[in-house]
């Protein structure tokens, strides 16, 4: 489906007005093959480059793109989001997430490049102008269309804040015996092989394991479906039965991988290629770190360190528990060579709140 050129006009004074532009694509974007197109308009302009969530890891290449817009942005990205005076959403659903409930990007006007735009999502006003057309041809029209435009926003100040600075810097007290889970993603990032196909579930511990900016959209599947934990083994056990060839690795919480663990044995007999990383806070911690901010009692999601090895070995697959994360390339280097399946069970701090509960819970967040 081809832009109208009226529409096109239209567009393109819109952007001439603004000052501050983001390029945002979703899921629309990656299926019509959008992604070189959206680099090149967010060039043309001097914009950056955003995701939705499900397709983070679109532009993990580019010096601009400062990765996911929605509840999951990190601090830069919330920063420059902030600035924006036009988004233009390149195959976008524009579900309420992807703005933060309207919140991030409280200066910008949206124009919408979809076959089937929407004024409102939601319960939110989504877009105030609409380009009908398929991502990529929409995207190429635009580019094709605007001027090139002066270097301001793209400075290289902001290209390395977007490399160096961490996706959320907030302080934490460190506790013996566990890990900060932005120091076990950080670590893992660095260790597993780029041709590996990471899938994460969902649950607070899926806030950070988004985090890891060099993993491209191909082989990083995001599972937001209903926000519903508990479904991340199947989804993984889905990628290993698709790409027999290749290693999953299953990125999961502790309560999560309980709620249909036994599907271990299924995995096992089937011989499937799968590394689950588990983050073990024990218990629910989407549920227990809001009880906790409302004064609340968490006796009812809190069910104590399970040891998932032990469980894993009973069902005859490998199992670890990572004590030290300057041993994870070692582990990921033999794992690698044996395949299989196993489960690393990764302590973590229960007291570590993610940015998405604490903008939600603010006094308790403190």
């Amino acid at each position: 489906m081809p832009p109208n050129g009226d529409d096109v006009t239209m567009a393109a004074e819109m952007i001439a007005g603004a000052s501050r532009i983001v390029v945002m694509a979703g899921m629309g974007a990656v299926d019509a093959g959008a992604g070189r197109a959206c680099a090149e308009l967010a060039a043309r302009c001097d914009g950056l480059l955003a995701t939705t969530l499900p397709a983070r890891g679109l532009f993990h290449d580019d010096p601009f793109s400062i990765g996911i817009a929605g509840g999951f942005s990190s601090d830069v990205a919330r920063e420059n989001l902030g600035e924006a005076d036009l988004i233009i959403a390149v195959g976008c659903s524009l579900a309420k997430h992807n703005s933060d409930g309207g919140k991030l990007w409280p200066k910008a006007k949206l124009l919408q490049v979809d076959v089937d735009p929407v004024t409102v999502s939601q319960g939110v006003i989504a877009a105030q102008a609409h380009l009908r057309a398929d991502a990529r041809l929409g995207a190429e029209a635009l580019a094709e269309t605007i001027p090139q435009r002066a270097t301001n926003w793209r400075s290289p100040e902001l290209a390395k804040a977007i490399q160096t600075r961490p996706a959320d810097a907030a302080e934490f007290a460190p506790e013996p015996g566990v890990h900060d889970p932005r120091d076990v993603v950080t670590a893992l990032d660095q260790a597993i092989p780029a041709e590996w196909q990471l899938v994460n579930s969902s649950g607070h511990c899926s806030y950070y394991f988004a985090q890891m900016p060099r993993r491209p959209q191909t082989h990083f599947l995001t599972i937001r479906e209903f926000g519903a934990i508990g479904n991340g083994i199947s989804f993984g056990m889905g990628v290993a039965a698709a790409r027999p060839g290749d290693t999953v690795v299953v990125f999961d919480g502790d309560g999560s991988l309980l709620m249909h663990i036994q599907e271990l044995e299924t995995i096992a007999r089937h011989g499937m290629n799968i590394l689950f990383v588990v983050l073990n806070d024990g218990g629910f911690g989407s549920e227990f770190h809001k009880l906790r901010a409302e004064g609340l009692s968490d006796v009812g999601a809190v069910f104590g360190r399970t040891d998932l090895a032990a469980i894993a070995r009973g069902f005859g697959i490998g199992a670890e528990v990572i004590s030290d994360l300057a041993d994870l390339p070692a582990k990921i280097a033999e794992f690698a060579k044996t395949g299989g399946a196993a489960v690393w069970d990764i302590p973590i701090n229960d007291k570590i709140m993610s940015p998405v509960i604490r903008r939600a819970h603010p006094e308790g967040g403190k």
